[in-house]
């Protein structure tokens, strides 16, 4: 398992241009055996979205339950343990 930090699942989910193919594949390679995202990502978007640092073309909402549905995604709770887990990707 890998975890992603919150802007490289941005990126991901986004098809944003600067994750690189290289770092694309790493994640794609990873769907199998899973996919971190931390509870505290959500909550680090939804502020980003509410102080206008950024911008869906859908709802926070929408795109929150689009991007936990991604294949390999795990959504991991909020514990001391939750790094010990994988590899962070950032």
């Amino acid at each position: 398992m890998i975890i992603l930090d919150t802007h490289i699942w941005i990126w991901w989910v986004d098809d944003h241009p600067k994750l690189s193919p290289q770092n694309r594949d790493i994640i794609q390679a990873h769907q199998t055996s899973g996919i971190g995202i931390s509870i505290i990502s959500c909550w680090e978007i939804a502020k980003l979205v509410e102080k206008n640092r950024l911008t869906f073309e859908s709802s926070i909402e929408e795109w929150l339950e689009l991007a936990l549905k991604y294949p390999g995604i795990q959504l991991l709770p909020l514990n001391p343990h939750s790094a010990d887990r994988g590899q962070i990707f950032h």
